[in-house]
């Protein structure tokens, strides 16, 4: 009889996909069974949280912001400015009878001492710090009318020379330094407008340091300090910071005081991360006149993996006391977006499209498959 030879070779390789075969068989229900997403989507009460979260504004003690705001109105008078009088040549005179002699008009100069006074021929000292200029010519109108003078004269009050304080600023402006500031202008925008204003790049907040007498608003009884020269915004602890609205434009006007320190905090460009099962997992920046869902930052970031085919994305947010608060939405349903799909992302959002059991068994079983015998299949159908 004659008998067909076998190839050893070929029996071996017979066995090892017949082997393959039968343990695949066995495998795959295993790995279907129990292998869903097993994902559990947030409550109401957790939604609602999560949606209060973040961004964290720069706090603003508004309290205190009231005392510190600068006063308007005219230039009032402050102790060190130089003032020329121009007032008739008697009111100069040594003596009252003398008043009717000469109508001639002449300049007189002095300067607001300490005490906040200046000094006028015969008359003496007359209160002059605080008052508008206009309201120191009637106080010297007033000062010779009728005790020296038998009639009214005309007085102009002029300041010649302003008495100037420094103050510092460095950080996001044109050109940080240390700038004398006569008294009206002693305020955060004037001085930012001294220093070139704020960088093109932007700012995110102002914080206004005092050594020694910290910003403040009024006591605990509503009181203000009533020591001379002094404000409510100068007693207290703790600088005052101020947001910046838009990119250049601080939140308010603050009175400033001699040697204060202001510093001006560079914007860090808000961004949002995403992560997980997606192509090109990013850091992105988020401009301030944009609003994005999250459709938008996942496609920004490439799309999702197409392998893993994942339904569900976790959004990780701040709240405000620092700590963490996420929430979790399918945003794939029946091979569609779903409504989840639409929320709102804010700056400094984490995306992260996170491995579910389903997904890492799709990705293992692609790589089995693609990898050892060649073909490839959806899973997704078998694990709904």
């Amino acid at each position: 009889m004659n008998f067909k030879k076998c190839d050893p070779r070929n029996v071996n390789v017979s066995k090892v996909q017949n082997a393959f075969c039968l343990l695949s068989a066995i495998l795959l229900p295993l790995c279907l069974t129990g292998c869903g997403d097993q994902v559990r989507l947030p409550s109401a009460k957790q939604l609602a949280e999560f949606e209060k979260a973040g961004p964290i504004p720069p706090s603003v003690d508004t309290e205190r912001l009231v005392w510190a705001k600068m006063g308007g109105g005219s230039y009032r008078l402050v102790a060190g400015d130089a003032v020329e009088l121009t007032m008739p040549a008697i009111l100069r005179s040594v003596a009252a009878e003398e008043a009717s002699g000469t109508e001639r008009v002449t300049p007189y100069v002095c300067r607001v001492s300490e005490s906040g006074t200046i000094t006028l021929p015969r008359v003496g000292e007359i209160q002059a710090a605080g008052k508008t200029l206009a309201q120191v010519e009637s106080s010297i109108i007033d000062a010779y009318y009728p005790k020296h003078v038998v009639t009214r004269p005309s007085v102009f009050a002029r300041v010649l020379d302003y008495s100037t304080t420094r103050v510092s600023i460095s950080g996001a402006v044109v050109r940080p330094g240390v700038y004398p500031l006569r008294s009206d202008q002693m305020s955060l925008v004037a001085l930012l407008m001294e220093a070139g204003g704020i960088v093109e790049q932007g700012a995110a907040t102002v914080r206004i340091m005092r050594d020694g007498a910290p910003l403040a608003g009024p006591d605990k009884a509503g009181a203000t300090p009533s020591a001379p020269g002094t404000t409510a915004s100068q007693t207290g602890a703790g600088p005052l910071i101020l947001p910046i609205r838009g990119l250049n434009v601080p939140f308010a006007d603050v009175e400033l005081q001699d040697g204060d320190r202001v510093i001006v905090d560079r914007l860090s460009p808000p961004s949002v991360t995403v992560i997980g099962l997606v192509n090109r997992p990013a850091y992105l920046p988020y401009p301030p006149d944009v609003r994005y869902n999250l459709t938008q930052v996942l496609a920004l970031a490439g799309g999702l993996n197409q392998v893993a085919e994942p339904r569900y994305a976790t959004v990780y947010r701040l709240k405000p006391d620092g700590s963490n608060v996420s929430a979790t939405f399918r945003i794939i349903g029946d091979s569609e977006l779903t409504d989840a799909a639409t929320i709102p992302i804010k700056p400094g959002d984490i995306v992260a499209v996170e491995q579910t059991p389903r997904t890492r068994t799709a990705l293992f079983l692609n790589t089995v498959f693609r990898i050892n015998i060649g073909t490839y299949w959806s899973m997704n159908d078998a694990f709904d």
